[in-house]
C-alpha cells in the first residue's frame, strides 16, 4: 500500500518574518546620526547625551539577543517622540519658519519608525511591515514640512526683554523692565524644550526647538525669579527679573 505524502502549498506558507534587526538597527543608526549632527550644529550637550544613548542601544542589539538594546532604544524613541512631535506641532501652529519644523518632524518620523521596529520585532510576518514603517515615518516628515510651508507667520510685538536659551543655559541671568504690562520673548536654540517660568507672576512660556514665543503679563514692582521648569534644567537655567 502506498502512503500519500502531503505537500505544503507554497501559497499557504508563512510570509517571511520581519527582518527585526535590520529595521531596528538602521532606525537606531539614523537616530544616532541625526541627533549627533543636530547636537554638533547647536552645541547642545543634552542632545549629545541622547545621541550617545542611541549609540549604546545600537551596540547592545548585538549582545544577548539584543533585549537590553531593544529596551533602551524603545525608551529613547518614546522620549524623543514625545518632545519632538509636540515641538513640530507647536512650531507649525505658531507660524515658525520651515527650518524650525524640519528638525522635530524628522526626529518624529524616525522615532515612529523606531518604535514600530522595537515593538514589532519578531512578531510581524507581513512582507510590507518594514517598508510600511519607514513609509509612515516619511509621510510624517513630508506632511509636517508641507503644513509648515503653508502656515501663516506668527504675529509678534516689540518685546520688553528677550532671553535666548542655548547649550542648556539662558544667555542672561538678569532682566530689568518697567512695571506694568510686560512682554518677554524666549528664543530656544537647543534641541529639547525650554520654558521661561515666573511662579509669582503666573508666567509659564514653553518653547520647542528653533522656536520663539512671547508672553505678555502684568508685573508689579519687585524682584522675581525666572527659570526653566523642564526637569534637570532649573539648576542651570535661572535668573532674576527686576521690575522697577
Amino acid at each position: 500500500m502506498q502512503t500519500a505524502t502531503a505537500t505544503a502549498d507554497p501559497s499557504m506558507q508563512a510570509l517571511p518574518r520581519l527582518p527585526r534587526r535590520r529595521l531596528l538597527t538602521l532606525t537606531a543608526a539614523a537616530a544616532l546620526v541625526a541627533i549627533l549632527v543636530v547636537a554638533a550644529v547647536l552645541s547642545d550637550p543634552e542632545a549629545a547625551a541622547i545621541g550617545v544613548g542611541f549609540g549604546i542601544g545600537w551596540a547592545l542589539l548585538r549582545w544577548r539577543r539584543g533585549l537590553a538594546g531593544r529596551i533602551l532604544l524603545g525608551l529613547l524613541f518614546v522620549d524623543v517622540l514625545a518632545w519632538m512631535s509636540l515641538g513640530a506641532i507647536t512650531n507649525i501652529r505658531g507660524g515658525e519658519t520651515l527650518g524650525a519644523v524640519v528638525v522635530p518632524a524628522l526626529l518624529t518620523g524616525i522615532s515612529v519608525t523606531g518604535l514600530i521596529a522595537t515593538v514589532a520585532e519578531g512578531r510581524v510576518t507581513a512582507r510590507w511591515a518594514p517598508g510600511g514603517a519607514a513609509a509612515l515615518g516619511a509621510v510624517i516628515v513630508v506632511a509636517a514640512t508641507a503644513a509648515a510651508a503653508v502656515a501663516p507667520a506668527a504675529a509678534t510685538t516689540a518685546a520688553d526683554a528677550r532671553v535666548v536659551s542655548e547649550k542648556v543655559a539662558f544667555d542672561t541671568a538678569a532682566l530689568d523692565v518697567e512695571a506694568g504690562e510686560v512682554t518677554v520673548e524666549l528664543v530656544n536654540r537647543d534641541l529639547f524644550w525650554h520654558t521661561f517660568t515666573v511662579d509669582e507672576l503666573g508666567v509659564d512660556l514653553a518653547v520647542p526647538v528653533n522656536g520663539g514665543r512671547q508672553a505678555t503679563f502684568d508685573a508689579p514692582p519687585g524682584t522675581y525669579r525666572f527659570y526653566c521648569r523642564i526637569p534637570g534644567h532649573e539648576t542651570r537655567m535661572v535668573g532674576t527679573l527686576t521690575v522697577r
